[in-house]
């Protein structure tokens, strides 16, 4: 089971398409993802922590919500949203995966060895 931690406060003004952070691991430089959507083998990973990011996709394959670490770096991401995680980038732990869109205004936090562990 994950530890969700949630000290670090949600920046984000969620004004990207749909309402959405419109910053997550598959616009950041280090993300592999499948050839096609949905991932149905689940394949997503982070190259440069070389961790399985399927705890960021739902049984049908497809992401849920947005998510970030420390790491990040920006190949298509929304520029207001860049802004924002810059605005939080030296709060944020190394080796966390975070996730916003969490009700309590505050992001969601998985430690890597976690991740790591279930997978």
């Amino acid at each position: 089971m994950y530890i969700k931690k949630m000290t670090i406060k949600d920046p984000f003004s969620y004004s990207a398409r749909w309402d959405s952070i419109g910053l997550d691991c598959s616009y950041c430089n280090h993300f592999q993802g499948p050839d096609n959507w949905p991932d149905l083998k689940r394949e997503s990973c982070c190259d440069l922590h070389q961790i399985s990011l399927s705890i960021e996709l739902d049984k049908s394959g497809f992401k849920r919500w947005e998510w970030f670490c420390k790491d990040f770096e920006n190949k298509d991401a929304f520029p207001r949203a860049v802004e924002e995680f810059l605005s939080i980038k030296d709060e944020l732990k190394p080796r966390v995966l975070y996730r916003g869109h969490n009700r309590d205004g505050r992001l969601l936090e998985f430690k890597f060895e976690d991740l790591q562990e279930s997978t």
